[in-house]
């Protein structure tokens, strides 16, 4: 659509947040991040323009150990055996009846802080798990980890490497008699990676890293699910003929107190949203990251900080079922609640389990459940949402309106079937990834609270610039906006205004529960007199907004759409601030973003008004 001859060639002032990613200097942004009473920067969060390393496994063929794999001293290597989760990838390792390693490997090219994940069990006779890291042929530089597979201690040398430090080793009981055998270790170089047997607990190895014996040809042990990140992580993620290595966006903390927060959608690959303009929210929950010692779990284990959560860091906890048989498998976390609507939200990937459900009530059972794999979701008596944030991660959420009293937010990992399926046979193994619990008075989940030790709050945002600032000296304007979300109580896009209520012209969805499905509505006041409300015609979708005032009218519209009017509508005198995403006091916030705004010196015309919110 062209626009007119007389369509003005700049605005007098004109903010772009999505492109340029800061603020022009006239303009006054705050927010509060002060504790006690308000978070800390570490707390607040935003979706940022970067991507991080967010799993990754650099062996191939991780459940097909009979071929890509080095061998040395096996008879041989029998795939379709019984594996942590149930199905059929393990492998029998048989010894040879040689004096020689008993093993196989691969050589990788990886650096830093390593993790060498097994999956291992005992199948004939007494042998031990080996696994060896080595950084080079150098004969000092090479780590050793022994794992019992009888559940006794493990053990760990090192040939005084000066490229392989910190070496650790974990071993955790798994599905169908396994052990999940885990032996970290900082590496300054390419390593070769060893799976391999030992005839005793504490092997006094040679000098790369390797147990030499004697085999008897009948001893064996059976493997599964090997993985090798340069992370730290301990999540499993399968290879065939590639290695598995995938990037997502990154959930980062401001920097600095009061930082404005320049957002990216996470699941459009980094597209720009603009500036986010939040109200005050806080986390009810005391713990939002330590699922693993701080939430109540009913027939659920934790493995700690076991992969790269959604900030990059290595920070998301495994909750997986134990073995219970035809039982359910949960944890919870509790809080004290107001009567009020409530959301809860989370965090969560796929790790073996399909589906999870998230619940919390005082009284009734609102909740939804989240197909984790297909990113779909039910919702059953309240509302649920389902947001992609990358790499198989969602942030699931499900409000309710609650009644006064201690409120109890469970997840449920749920059964195969899906729907209704509590109560299912644990395995030991399968499970989710979670990060960032938070649980808040709104009916929406607002961006991460991040809390430790109790309930925390971040503070209301607020954008402004004054009119003197900008050349606007009262008469005929337009103001056009691109808004996006806008949620909650009344929330604004923009409030030209004096600082009281007498005298201000406002763009805001017309609920005190607005959402997306909200129109907007225009609204103006003059010297105390109400002067019109317009509600923008299809503006609940709408991302543009325009609205103008002459002399005597004013007019509206949406997205290029119909444009509304009201002919006796009286500018208001002395507009001295324009606030974006807020009402003239700086509250009830947009709870969204504004990509940009401008606003023009004169009244434009209805084809203009079209022309500039196409």
């Amino acid at each position: 659509m062209a626009y007119s001859d007389n369509f003005p060639q700049r605005p007098i002032f004109s903010l772009d947040a999505a492109n340029a990613g800061r603020l022009d200097p006239r303009m006054t942004f705050s927010r509060a991040d002060t504790p006690p009473t308000y978070a800390a920067p570490s707390a607040v969060h935003y979706w940022s323009n970067e991507k991080h390393l967010s799993s990754e496994n650099l062996f191939l063929q991780s459940s097909d150990f009979d071929t890509t794999w080095f061998s040395q001293g096996l008879t041989s290597r029998t795939g379709g055996q019984t594996d942590p989760s149930g199905g059929t990838d393990g492998f029998t390792l048989l010894e040879d009846s040689a004096a020689t390693f008993h093993r196989i490997s691969q050589d990788v090219t990886a650096a830093g802080e390593l993790a060498l994940t097994v999956y291992a069990k005992r199948n004939a006779g007494s042998r031990y798990l080996n696994l060896t890291i080595t950084t080079s042929a150098s004969s000092t530089n090479a780590g050793l980890a022994t794992f019992d597979l009888a559940g006794g201690a493990t053990h760990t040398s090192n040939g005084a490497s000066s490229t392989l430090t910190n070496l650790s080793a974990t071993q955790t009981a798994s599905g169908n008699g396994y052990y999940k055998c885990v032996f970290k270790a900082t590496a300054s170089a390419a390593v070769a990676a060893n799976i391999s047997l030992s005839d005793v607990a504490t092997p006094a190895s040679n000098n790369y890293g390797l147990v030499y014996y004697t085999g008897d040809g009948t001893s064996s042990i059976d493997i599964a699910f090997a993985s090798l990140s340069t992370t730290g992580a301990t999540d499993y993620n399968a290879t065939t003929t590639q290695i598995h290595r995938a990037y997502a966006p990154t959930l980062k903390s401001v920097t600095t107190a009061g930082q404005p927060r320049f957002e990216y959608d996470p699941a459009t690959d980094g597209q720009s949203m603009g500036i986010l303009i939040e109200g005050q929210s806080q986390n009810l929950f005391a713990y939002s990251d330590d699922f693993a010692n701080q939430w109540t779990k009913t027939r659920t284990l934790a493995s700690e900080s076991a992969a790269v959560g959604p900030t990059g860091a290595l920070d998301a906890d495994l909750i997986y079922a134990d073995g219970t048989a035809a039982d359910s498998h949960f944890l919870y976390s509790s809080c004290t609640v107001t009567a009020a609507s409530h959301t809860f939200s989370v965090y969560a990937k796929f790790a073996g389990v399909q589906y999870i459900q998230l619940q919390h009530r005082v009284t009734g059972a609102g909740s939804a459940q989240f197909d984790l794999v297909n990113g779909t979701y039910v919702a059953y008596n309240a509302t649920g949402a389902m947001e992609p944030v990358g790499n198989g991660w969602y942030r699931c959420s499900v409000t309710e309106t609650q009644s006064a009293g201690t409120a109890f937010a469970r997840i449920w990992l749920m059964g195969g079937s899906g729907v209704g399926d509590y109560n299912w046979d644990g395995d030991s193994y399968s499970g989710v990834l979670l990060y960032g619990a938070q649980y808040e008075q709104n009916s929406f989940p607002s961006s991460l609270i991040s809390s430790n030790g109790s309930a925390t709050t971040r503070a209301a945002e607020q954008l402004s610039v004054a009119t003197a600032d900008i050349g606007y000296t009262g008469g005929p304007f337009t103001i056009v906006s691109e808004t996006a979300g806008g949620q909650g109580y009344y929330p604004r896009a923009f409030t030209l205004t004096n600082g009281n209520l007498s005298n201000r012209v406002v763009v805001y969805r017309d609920s005190s529960s607005a959402s997306g499905s909200t129109n907007w509505l225009a609204y103006c006041e003059s010297d105390g007199s109400f002067q019109g409300a317009l509600t923008i015609p299809s503006s609940a979708s709408a991302g543009k907004l325009a609205v103008s005032y002459n002399t005597n009218d004013v007019s509206v519209c949406a997205s290029g759409g119909t444009v509304a009017t009201d002919s006796s509508a009286v500018i208001s005198d002395a507009l001295t601030t324009l606030r974006i995403g807020t009402n003239y006091i700086g509250a009830e916030q947009l709870n969204g973003h504004c990509k940009r705004i401008a606003i023009y010196n004169e009244a434009l015309s209805d084809s203009n008004l079209q022309a500039v919110t196409s």
